[in-house]
């Protein structure tokens, strides 16, 4: 493995100078924004380095570090790579999907409606509640599209139980998003965004 380019990436503009090492979950959460594929490249990187420290091949740690000119970032020196990799590994984990937590319908959409939604009848910014939602984690994502695909289901078949169902769920919460004219805008946009 001879490309470091994620890492030098997230090096950049989520962990670049001026950015202090105690904000190294939010620049986590920031990289979140990046496709999977970029993510999932990003964290074979990490490994790789991982492993090199487990065998104590600091000569190889030294030539990645001399080759990617990581002399002028936080990554100078084999302690600070050590650290970075201590730190950073855990809180990727943190936020990658875990098939061993079972969907648990409406948890997700309850937990949204509790912590991110603003209770309001006007327009929201959907970007801004996906931002919220990507910082939750992948499981989290995975739970909530499944709440939101069947929200989409009820109200397309205008099934008059399930939405007063849905309805009495969102009102308890003081939402009101699903009872307005927002809702098929805030289920498409924030599905996609997700998606």
């Amino acid at each position: 493995m001879s490309d470091f380019k994620e890492l030098k990436y997230f090096l950049g503009p989520h962990f670049g100078p001026g950015i202090g090492w105690e904000l190294i979950e939010h620049a986590v959460i920031d990289h979140r924004k990046l496709s999977r594929e970029e993510r999932s490249k990003f964290k074979e990187e990490l490994l790789h380095i991982k492993q090199l420290l487990e065998q104590n091949q600091y000569d190889k740690i030294q030539q990645i570090i001399d080759k990617n000119d990581l002399e002028n970032t936080k990554l100078y020196d084999i302690k600070k790579i050590q650290r970075f990799i201590d730190e950073i590994l855990p809180i990727i984990e943190k936020y990658e999907y875990k098939e061993d937590i079972p969907y648990v319908p409406f948890k997700a959409l309850n937990y949204l409606f509790d912590t991110v939604i603003i209770p309001t009848k006007t327009l929201l910014s959907f970007d801004f509640i996906v931002i919220d939602i990507k910082r939750e984690g992948d499981t989290f994502i995975h739970h909530i599209l499944q709440d939101l695909q069947y929200v989409k289901k009820v109200f397309m078949e205008k099934d008059e139980i399930k939405i007063q169902k849905l309805l009495q769920l969102a009102n308890e919460k003081e939402v009101y998003i699903l009872d307005s004219q927002y809702r098929d805008e805030f289920i498409q946009v924030v599905t996609n965004e997700l998606s």
